[in-house]
């Protein structure tokens, strides 16, 4: 008797539990892209391919039209013409890049004169605050859409 209702309760606990109950869905949404408007896209391929080694992959679109690039982890950054006005937003509305290394990114900033800062705006500053020891810079694309580059990548 006793090895039946262990049976049983090995067998139907799993049931119950929240992880496989019926009315919890599991997450099936994930980031697909980032699409960005700009003035110059050309200029914009050139800074994320220069700075962060992004690739052009095809986009289903005429020539003119919106350039897709691609991230290591399969993320998509879309780059569409025809913005005319400035990008005006602060600095902690961006998008983050994490990177190995945040010495490679600095020295190409200093090869073409670009500053950057902490999220305060301190320029030059490196933010080393987080409790896990990633360290940030922001900086700003030649739109002006900023830019959080971690070095969550040596992970």
């Amino acid at each position: 008797m006793l090895l039946r209702t262990s049976l049983y309760a090995a067998l139907l606990f799993p049931l119950a539990t929240p992880a496989l109950a019926q009315d919890k869905p599991a997450p099936v949404a994930r980031l697909d892209h980032v699409a960005i408007w700009v003035v110059d896209q050309q200029k914009s391929i050139d800074f994320y391919r220069e700075m962060f080694g992004l690739g052009e992959i095809p986009a289903p679109f005429p020539a003119g039209g919106p350039r897709w690039m691609r991230f290591a982890n399969g993320i998509e950054l879309h780059i569409q013409p025809g913005r005319t006005a400035p990008v005006e937003q602060p600095r902690r509305v961006h998008m983050a890049i994490g990177v190995a290394s945040l010495d490679p990114i600095l020295a190409k900033l200093k090869a073409r004169g670009q500053g950057w800062s902490d999220v305060a705006g301190k320029p030059g500053a490196i933010q080393n605050m987080r409790t896990d020891g990633i360290r940030q810079i922001f900086l700003q694309d030649p739109d002006g859409y900023w830019i959080e580059v971690n070095d969550a990548g040596k992970l």
